[in-house]
């Protein structure tokens, strides 16, 4: 799959209807990409409950770039948010059975996690094949030699991807930040074709061993808060696994071992699906998986200029 075009949209505030969007589960532009998160539609209306919506939890006015979260809001206090994203990194060891599996996949596969997060804003595991990719009809499965090649053992061997398991994984809280890509473009973004946020010596190591003396076989798990502005759009692409849910919804689906791939969260067409109206805040919770030693990107770009970091269970 080619690279998404990137967007470039003025982070300005606007309450203002979402613009519509005309495709299937699985498709959130209005074109065929299996990249995609599993909603499109258009949303009107009053906000009504749901984890996003809340009086003083809502991320107000823009100051210099940054948007303040108003007393008592997700920040804490009167503060600002950053573009700067707290982050959750677990080294495990080539050992552990999802990581370096025999069969490391045929691109993309959807459908391996639930739409929706759990109790404790963590993926919950539904199908070890998921649903290989069909160029031709991409929203459907592809039937094929390799089918029925698992990608995930288990439900038991999932849940340990993203908590704290003594003498599985071992966890590690860093920083990720965004860089606007000009002053005053409104862009950013994070990029790395050799992404390997713990060091040689941290975790488990150099594990498993390979030629790049890097320490590959980690997961990658950040929580956020955002105020939603009609035009946002957030981009990645990347390898392995990376799901990304917006409002407890999964938003991005691109599952599986592969090669880097892309997909994009158009806020504006997912809004019905997603349950979002300008002008609120609501969570993001993103969940990446490094599994196979072949190589490690790791991209975001995005026209949201501010994010605050929530703590969920570990």
């Amino acid at each position: 799959m080619s690279p998404r075009s990137f967007f470039l949209l003025t982070f300005a505030v606007a309450a203002m209807a979402c613009s519509a969007g005309s495709g299937e589960p699985g498709d959130t532009d209005g074109s065929d990409d299996t990249t995609s998160g599993p909603g499109s539609s258009t949303a009107t209306g009053t906000p009504t409950g749901g984890s996003g919506t809340g009086g003083a939890d809502d991320i107000g006015s823009i100051s210099g770039g940054n948007v303040t979260v108003g007393a008592g809001g997700a920040g804490g206090g009167e503060s600002e948010c950053k573009s700067v994203l707290s982050v959750i990194y677990r080294d495990f060891t080539g050992m552990h059975p999802d990581f370096e599996m025999d069969f490391r996949g045929d691109g993309v596969r959807r459908k391996l996690v639930k739409p929706e997060l759990d109790a404790e804003q963590k993926p919950q595991f539904l199908d070890s094949v998921g649903c290989p990719p069909n160029l031709q009809t991409p929203l459907d499965c592809q039937e094929n030699a390799t089918a029925n090649q698992l990608v995930i053992n288990g439900k038991d061997t999932f849940d340990q991807w993203y908590r704290d398991v003594p003498g599985v994984n071992m966890t590690f809280e860093k920083t990720l930040e965004l860089h606007e890509s000009a002053a005053g473009s409104g862009q950013f973004i994070f990029d790395s074709s050799d992404f390997f946020p713990l060091l040689p010596d941290e975790g488990f190591g150099i594990d498993p061993p390979n030629g790049k003396n890097q320490n590959f076989s980690f997961t990658t798990e950040i929580h956020l808060k955002f105020g939603y502005v009609a035009g946002q759009e957030f981009s990645f692409r990347g390898d392995d696994d990376m799901w990304i849910f917006v409002n407890g919804k999964l938003a991005l689906d691109l599952g599986a071992m592969h090669g880097p791939e892309s997909g994009v969260i158009d806020f504006d067409a997912q809004a019905q699906y997603l349950g979002i109206y300008p002008g609120t805040t609501y969570t993001m919770d993103i969940f990446h998986a490094e599994r196979h030693t072949d190589g490690s990107n790791f991209h975001i770009e995005t026209n949201i200029s501010c994010f605050v970091p929530v703590d969920v269970p570990r």
